[in-house]
């Protein structure tokens, strides 16, 4: 079936496009509608006129093509469309075809047609497509009455015969009718117009409203992980989750206190920028979750807020690639960064705390530890926990550093981090590389 004549106008559309548009699908909807109505109506012919042969071979006669036409007016209207291709001309050629079989068919009938007239008359203008410019609209409205009125005369010639007053006082109202349409075709247009302007400015503030939508999740989910994220918008007050099994990371640059007091302020922050922006690009490539920075120190965890079973090995391999990406930066001296990396695993908390300026935030001993690993580490090297040195096995090189004071933990027994089994120990890999490249 033909669609809405008042289906919205697409982004970018033009007014002329629009109403060309609405022409089509108008006259379509007339064609329809003749389509469908002229079939359902045939049984009624013998019912009403059953003792009228002259009637009945008249509607055998003139159905069939009328329904021909209604049908190559669909086709021809919906190939305009497609092709986007003059559909007024078209529109108005299959109008006035129209008119003009309808004109010969009432006329055809004689006195007994004399009835219809009338109405095949008011119909003729009811099909002109009214949403096309005022231009086109007075020529349509002047073009498919005279294809409806010259048929019905040339067919019913008789029509002046003795009844002049009639045919004159039928031509006032022709003339009548024509300027009711030409005046309720100017109304439409105008609403049409109206009604364009209106869609475009809602598209338009639509638009904008989903942009800006857009851009404050994409803040968002730079500050939470996207279910918490997706928690907060449905308005929950309080998010918090435990997490049995999880792996945190720490990444501090070494003597950056010493070499911020000693340099430019736009040096120092673009030299972070610089650093944690590589970084940011290998949790996203690890898929594990960046918590925080605290000055120059970075915070990392692994198997929240989604579990993974492998998040020991994310945060190991995360740590190694991190430990490569700082010695390919140079500090304002000149001499390579150097980072002491710390890592534990365990449980924890997890919650959004704060109404203004909220943060995504962890909490328990595994946190801290992992703290203290990197605080007690020493430059270029990764400190991490027995347990994560067990869980990790024989896929990374780790060696036992021994029994160190932790503040806060007394003697622990910890492990060196030195690289992958079967990998380089040390030295910028391909993934430093990759993501030194990435951070510009």
């Amino acid at each position: 079936m033909a669609t809405s004549a008042l289906a919205p106008a697409a982004a970018g559309t033009s007014f002329d496009e629009y109403r060309r548009l609405l022409t089509v699908r108008f006259t379509a909807m007339i064609a329809w509608f003749l389509l469908i109505i002229t079939p359902l109506l045939w049984p009624t012919d013998k019912l009403f006129f059953g003792d009228d042969a002259g009637m009945l071979a008249f509607f055998d006669y003139w159905r069939p093509r009328i329904i021909a036409l209604t049908v190559l007016t669909i086709v021809g209207l919906r190939l305009v469309e497609r092709l986007r291709r003059r559909p007024a001309i078209v529109a108005t050629v299959m109008l006035t075809a129209g008119a003009a079989l309808c004109g010969a068919a009432v006329g055809g009938l004689g006195e007994r047609g004399e009835v219809y007239y009338a109405y095949g008359f008011l119909l003729s203008l009811a099909t002109i497509p009214l949403i096309v410019s005022p231009p086109a609209r007075l020529a349509i409205n002047l073009i498919v009455p005279l294809a409806f009125t010259i048929p019905y005369y040339l067919t019913h010639p008789a029509y002046f015969e003795g009844a002049a007053p009639f045919a004159y006082s039928t031509m006032i109202f022709q003339v009548f009718a024509m300027a009711a349409s030409v005046l309720v075709g100017h109304v439409l247009f105008a609403l049409i117009r109206d009604n364009f302007n209106q869609r475009q400015i809602l598209g338009r503030q639509a638009r904008e409203l989903a942009d800006a939508r857009e851009k404050s999740e994409r803040l968002l989910l730079n500050i939470l992980p996207q279910t918490v994220a997706s928690q907060l918008k449905d308005g929950a007050l309080v998010i918090a989750d435990a997490y049995d099994d999880v792996s945190v990371l720490f990444v501090d640059i070494c003597g950056f206190t010493g070499l911020s007091e000693g340099a430019e302020p736009g040096e120092v922050v673009a030299l972070l920028n610089l650093v944690f922006s590589a970084y940011d690009g290998l949790v996203e490539r690890y898929g594990v979750e960046k918590i925080k920075t605290i000055g120059d120190a970075y915070m990392v965890a692994a198997g929240l807020p989604r579990k993974r079973p492998d998040h020991a090995e994310a945060i190991a391999g995360l740590a190694l690639e991190m430990r490569d990406v700082a010695a390919t930066f140079v500090d304002p001296s000149g001499a390579p960064l150097r980072v002491r990396i710390g890592a534990s695993c365990g449980p924890v908390v997890a919650g959004v705390i704060g109404r203004k300026k909220f943060i995504y935030d962890l909490w328990g001993d595994t946190v801290n530890t992992a703290s203290r690993m990197e605080s007690h580490g020493e430059p270029g090297s990764i400190q991490i926990t027995r347990e994560l040195a067990e869980r990790l096995g024989d896929r990374f090189v780790c060696e036992e550093r021994g029994e160190v004071a932790i503040k806060g933990k007394g003697r622990m027994i910890t492990w060196w981090l030195r690289g992958r089994r079967g990998g380089a120990a040390e030295g910028p890999g391909e993934g430093a590389a990759t993501a030194r490249a990435a951070s510009g």
